[in-house]
């Protein structure tokens, strides 16, 4: 916690931990006249803010750079655009705070608690997350990258529009027990590894954007695929959703077929399909409705 404390004619602007304990300190002044300005100071010094407690506060694009953040709590705070870079940041708690354009980069976050946090176009890169617990929380088109999110649980999260590209996501969860999908509309996973990833309540995959991700490996239910690779192209097809993958591409089979007779999405945007591309595609789609047919189901 931050607190302004008096001695005798000064003003001392103390931060602490959640025990009250003095982590860093300085007298109020025209340089330093508040929290934020003390909190930035601490950080320009490199100072210890393990158990670093802050509530009701806002710190908003204030940047933490190579600082040890081990079990800080974070509540009821606006950390818009607030930036974590480098930092070793175990066990830290975010509770009802504004996390909207938080960026975080190579740092730890290992067995982070997240609730009730709005943490949209949030963007982690590189940096390491496992055993993470998030609930309750708006992660609408929040970006991970290179991030490694194993044993992850997303408990009734909206993860609309939000990318994976390059994560590892091995036991992770998504539950939800929305009778709607568009808390997970739209979610890609690109270059992801996927083992033992819970997605077990999806009904249908229709909804989701995969890229070279071994979605077979993931925990689904009732899910079979087919995937035919060729020298240009590599096409994934999941039979129970109807759904299948080719680059940018998502549709069901007859939309598939549709893009290579005419080169042309559903939304009417051209793929210029060259005579390799078409070619290799063409025979895909022929493969696939005989392989289709081939396990007594009909189109």
């Amino acid at each position: 916690m931050i607190h302004i404390e008096k001695e005798e004619d000064m003003n001392i602007i103390t931060i602490t931990d959640c025990e009250g304990n003095v982590l860093y300190s300085l007298e109020q002044c025209e340089m330093f006249p508040n929290y934020i300005a003390v909190l930035k100071d601490a950080i320009a010094q490199g100072k210890d803010l393990t158990g670093l407690c802050i509530k009701n506060q806002n710190i908003g694009n204030v940047v933490f750079q190579g600082i040890t953040l081990n079990n800080a709590v974070f509540e009821n705070c606006n950390l818009h655009r607030t930036e974590f870079i480098e930092c070793q940041a175990n066990s830290v708690w975010f509770n009802n705070c504004n996390l909207d354009g938080f960026k975080v980069k190579k740092t730890d976050l290992t067995n982070a608690h997240i609730d009730k946090c709005s943490i949209i176009k949030a963007h982690f890169t590189r940096t390491t997350l496992h055993e993470s617990s998030i609930f309750d929380s708006n992660l609408y088109a929040a970006v991970f990258l290179k991030t490694q999110l194993n044993n992850v649980g997303f408990h009734d999260c909206n993860l609309e529009k939000a990318e994976f590209e390059e994560c590892s996501l091995v036991k992770t969860g998504f539950y939800n027990l929305s009778p709607t999908y568009q808390w997970i509309n739209d979610v890609l996973f690109s270059n992801c590894i996927l083992n033992d990833c819970n997605l077990s309540s999806l009904n249908s995959l229709s909804m989701l954007f995969i890229r070279e991700s071994n979605i077979e490996d993931a925990e689904l239910r009732d899910q079979n695929f087919t995937r035919v690779i060729n020298t240009y192209t590599k096409v994934l097809y999941a039979i129970e959703s109807d759904t299948v993958w080719w680059k940018d591409f998502r549709g069901n089979f007859e939309q598939f077929k549709d893009m290579v007779a005419n080169d042309t999405m559903e939304n009417g945007s051209k793929y210029y399909l060259d005579d390799f591309l078409y070619d290799e595609l063409s025979k895909v789609a022929c493969y696939l409705e005989q392989w289709y047919r081939e396990q007594n189901l009909q189109f």
